[in-house]
């Protein structure tokens, strides 16, 4: 699902919630975010934050507790997830972490995909227009608040979207111009909007 950080966003609040959105259940949820279109006010921001918080997970056992992303479901999937980041990358995009198929680090075993985050991305790249359903995010400098609302749109997939604003009329605006189920305004991917 696609979110947007507005020029008037708590950048640091935005990041965490929407990496927590995209690799929560290493990706794998119907609801994940999949793409960030971020204003190009706090673009470097947003970037650098998130990087952090990306590169902090940590691959391995769910039983274990310092285990914060675990496996992948399908075992077609980090191929998929790895086709994904080279078609991005083949393009243009920047791969700024992760992105490659690995194995549990204590075991060896197992279907994991390092967190992969990726700037500079557009909607040439199938990471961006497709459903990923894994721990890969892909992120896209914006002009405008219009501009967000398109590329939002521009994807059959769309159960959610969410906006991170400090103003109520821009998410009201916002969610009025994009066609999903649900849209969040400073959250996402979350059980109850109330």
């Amino acid at each position: 699902d696609g979110a947007y950080v507005a020029a008037d966003a708590d950048v640091a609040a935005a990041a965490a919630s929407l990496v927590d959105g995209a690799f929560y259940n290493a990706g794998q949820s119907c609801c994940a975010i999949e793409r960030v279109y971020v204003h190009e006010t706090v673009h470097e921001e947003f970037v650098a934050r998130a990087l952090e918080l990306v590169r902090a997970y940590r691959l391995g056992d769910p039983r274990d507790g310092a285990t914060s992303l675990g496996p992948l479901a399908l075992p077609s999937a980090p191929a998929f997830l790895r086709g994904q980041v080279l078609d991005a990358t083949a393009k243009g995009a920047r791969l700024l972490c992760g992105g490659v198929e690995t194995a549990c680090p204590a075991t060896g075993r197992g279907r994991f995909f390092a967190p992969a985050l990726l700037d500079g991305c557009d909607h040439s790249m199938a990471l961006m227009r497709d459903e990923s359903f894994g721990p890969v995010l892909g992120v896209c400098k914006v002009a405008s608040d219009a501009e967000a609302a398109e590329a939002v749109d521009d994807s059959p997939f769309g159960l959610t979207a969410c906006i991170f604003t400090s103003d109520v009329e821009r998410a009201e605006a916002f969610a009025a111009r994009v066609d999903v189920g649900t849209v969040f305004m400073n959250r996402c991917d979350y059980l109850d909007p109330l």
